[in-house]
């Protein structure tokens, strides 16, 4: 009797602690937009799949504007579009933050790190899980690190075809200081 008792309080402590680290910090997935389409779809996919695998509760931040343009009737956001991708019943418990203002991957962070201060207490912060595509993450963790350099995200890389964007990534990154200096002053 004393040895079921025991056994049945230890079950309890473990469904309490559990039940409190389940509620306690969702995990935030950041999913960086892209005017490709493609490019875009493949990191909705690579999300969907990352939360799938996890039984953390999650908050989706989908970030990206609209480059170089001005939003008409006709003009969706990078956001809103990554946003159309996901069908009601892809994620269940999920919700979904949209940053529609970011026109380039500083700004993305910018934008997340006001949204973080917004939300969250620095002792209360959570997971994050930055997906992008695989060709762009070198620059884009060298951006995080110089407008978030207090968080260490996990990366999530969607796969690409993309030759062209591989190139394009060694002109890129010799912007990265610049970049992340214009995106601060909208701090």
């Amino acid at each position: 009797m004393v040895f079921a008792h025991t056994l049945f309080m230890v079950y309890i402590v473990f469904m309490v602690r559990a039940a409190f680290c389940y509620s306690a910090k969702p995990d935030v997935h950041v999913v960086l937009g892209s005017a490709n389409e493609i490019i875009l779809g493949e990191r909705i996919h690579a999300a969907i799949q990352y939360i799938r695998s996890t039984e953390n509760p999650n908050i989706l931040f989908i970030s990206g504007g609209v480059k170089n343009a001005l939003v008409g009737a006709n003009e969706q956001t990078e956001a809103a579009k990554a946003a159309n991708m996901i069908t009601n019943n892809m994620l269940d418990n999920v919700q979904i933050v949209l940053e529609e203002n970011a026109t380039n991957t500083a700004e993305n962070f910018v934008y997340l790190k006001r949204w973080v201060n917004n939300n969250f207490s620095q002792e209360d912060l959570p997971e994050f899980i930055i997906t992008t595509s695989d060709f762009h993450k070198n620059r884009a963790e060298q951006i995080f690190q110089g407008i978030l350099p207090d968080i260490t995200p996990k990366w999530n890389l969607s796969k690409s075809d993309c030759v062209q964007c591989w190139r394009d990534e060694a002109i890129h990154i010799k912007n990265v200081p610049a970049d992340i200096y214009k995106a601060m002053n909208l701090m």
